[in-house]
């Protein structure tokens, strides 16, 4: 249970931290059985739990950390859901957390102000946070180093709760499940991406275009998640079904297995916030980048015999059909 494994770091984490790490009983325990148990809780297959009690020598804070692939899956960027334990370990705040290593390399001495932007873009983007009396301030983990202190002012909502006297099991599970619901809802408004802006920089600059633009950047998540794009691909090939571009045939080893996976249904038409099982063969397509970019030009969005029966893909498609016959024969 939840409760269980929040108990075991208040009274055995900071006693493990005086011994050597590896090979540490409570190490083994949080790395494997704690994470065990937040998985079969959460009952998300689509999301990644990881245990952080330290890599060579033990944390300063230590946190367990919930990740959609889509977006990342390390704490040094993008956004998830984390447990982070105070430095005294007596108390645990439940968070809306994002990377804060990319961002410090980024930004150096103006990390904190960069973070502390992008909690408030996460705050408006998921303003529901309040119905769930997540509170949007004042997370102290008291810790010494850097990256400890760096944690607060990029947290942007949290609940927190006293490991010396911890709720029941059945509060901590609503909880959890409440925050992975802003989780889903925030990936799916665009998390901390600047889409507005990016949107600004197109050639007509038509803001009608911002929820196409979304679902474009979404997309371009789900290519970066190479698990994902891999069942896609493996099933479906990697030349574009749309005007039939290989680019492995164009560019040589250099284009060898690169491809796109696209939706099939339109994002806007799922139900937002909410994990959907979907199969690589019925549910993707995989196109080549202008297909995918054009597919998603305007509402509402070309649906895979739309762009085919384009006449210029018609065109294309014949024309890289007869180059391939040619070499064939």
């Amino acid at each position: 249970m939840l409760r269980d494994i929040l108990g075991k770091f208040h009274n055995e984490f900071l006693k493990a931290s005086d011994t050597e790490l590896k090979g540490n009983d409570f190490a083994n325990y949080a790395r494997n059985d704690a994470s065990e148990i937040v998985q079969q809780t959460i009952m998300r297959p689509d999301l990644k739990v990881t245990v952080s009690i330290g890599q060579g020598n033990w944390a300063e804070i230590p946190w367990i950390g919930i990740f959609n692939p889509e977006v990342t899956t390390t704490a040094t960027n993008g956004i998830y859901v984390v447990y982070l334990f105070s430095s005294d370990l007596n108390k645990v705040y439940l968070c809306q957390g994002q990377g804060v290593t990319s961002v410090k390399e980024e930004f150096g001495k103006g990390q904190a102000e960069e973070l502390k932007r992008r909690a408030d873009l996460i705050r408006s983007r998921v303003p529901e946070y309040h119905q769930y009396h997540f509170s949007g301030t004042g997370i102290k983990l008291n810790g010494k180093s850097s990256l400890a202190k760096s944690y607060d002012p990029a947290v942007a909502y949290f609940k927190a709760y006293d490991l010396t006297q911890i709720p029941q099991n059945d509060e901590l599970e609503a909880d959890l499940h409440a925050i992975l619901n802003l989780y889903d809802l925030l990936v799916a408004r665009g998390g901390t991406d600047n889409i507005e802006t990016f949107t600004s920089f197109a050639a007509d600059h038509d803001t009608s275009e911002i929820q196409e633009t979304r679902q474009y950047v979404r997309h371009s998540r789900i290519e970066r998640n190479t698990a994902a794009s891999k069942k896609v691909k493996n099933i479906l090939g990697h030349i574009c079904m749309g005007c039939g571009f290989d680019f492995k045939r164009i560019y040589g080893d250099h284009g060898k297995d690169y491809i796109e996976a696209h939706h099939l249904t339109p994002l806007h038409m799922l139900p937002e916030g909410k994990a959907v099982s979907m199969n690589p063969e019925d549910d993707f397509a995989v196109l080549c980048a202008n297909c995918h970019r054009m597919v998603h030009r305007k509402q509402p969005m070309l649906s895979l015999d739309e762009l085919r029966n384009l006449k210029g893909v018609k065109m294309l498609r014949n024309a890289f059909n007869q180059k391939k016959a040619k070499q064939s024969s």
